[in-house]
C-alpha cells in the first residue's frame, strides 16, 4: 500500500504537478513518462525558436501541435543527470539543422529551468551551447552535441537557455 501511494505521488509530481505540462495522453504503461516539444527554426531577426506546449505521455507520441513526428526531425534531448540519465525533454523540429537553420530556447519554463545536466543533439545539429542565464547570457558551455555532451560541468543544473547549430 505504501509503495503504491509513493508511486502515485511520484507520478503526480512528474506529470500532473508541473504547471503548463499536459497530462499523459494514454493510459499508464510500463514505460516512463516522456515529454516532447515541437520547435520552429530560429527565424531571421528572432532570438529563439517558437515552441509548442509540451506533450507528455507514457505511451507513443505520434504528433505535437498537429505536427506529425514521423515527418519531423529530432533536434535535441536533455537529461537531469550526467551521462544521459533520466530524460527530461525531447525537442523535435520542422527541419534538420544546416548552416542557415538552428534552434534554441532563450528561456526555459520553471519546471525545466536549472535542471539540465547532459544532452545530445541530432539531425545535423552538431553543437550545443548551454547558458547559465536566460537569453543566452552569462557563463556558458559549448560541446559537440552530435557525439553528445555527457556533462555540462560547472553548468550542471544551472542551464536557463540553450542553442544548437550546424
Amino acid at each position: 500500500m505504501l509503495r503504491k501511494a509513493l508511486y502515485t505521488v511520484i507520478v503526480l509530481l512528474l506529470v500532473g504537478g508541473t504547471t503548463g505540462w499536459a497530462k499523459p495522453t494514454t493510459a499508464q504503461s510500463a514505460g516512463p513518462t516522456r515529454c516532447v516539444i515541437f520547435l520552429e527554426p530560429i527565424q531571421p531577426g528572432e532570438t529563439e525558436s517558437k515552441a509548442s506546449e509540451p506533450v507528455c505521455s507514457t505511451g507513443k507520441i505520434d504528433s505535437v501541435n498537429g505536427e506529425s513526428l514521423a515527418a519531423s526531425f529530432l533536434i535535441a534531448r536533455f537529461y537531469d543527470n550526467i551521462n544521459y540519465v533520466t530524460l527530461l525533454v525531447s525537442y523535435i523540429g520542422a527541419s534538420a539543422c544546416s548552416p542557415s537553420i538552428s534552434y534554441g530556447r532563450a528561456s526555459l519554463p520553471s519546471n525545466l529551468d536549472n535542471k539540465f545536466a547532459s544532452g545530445r543533439s541530432y539531425s545535423g545539429c552538431n553543437w550545443i551551447s548551454v547558458y547559465d542565464g536566460s537569453y543566452y547570457f552569462g557563463p556558458n558551455y559549448t560541446c559537440s552535441g552530435g557525439s553528445g555532451c555527457s556533462n555540462f560541468f560547472a553548468l550542471n543544473n544551472y542551464v536557463s537557455s540553450w542553442r544548437t547549430f550546424h
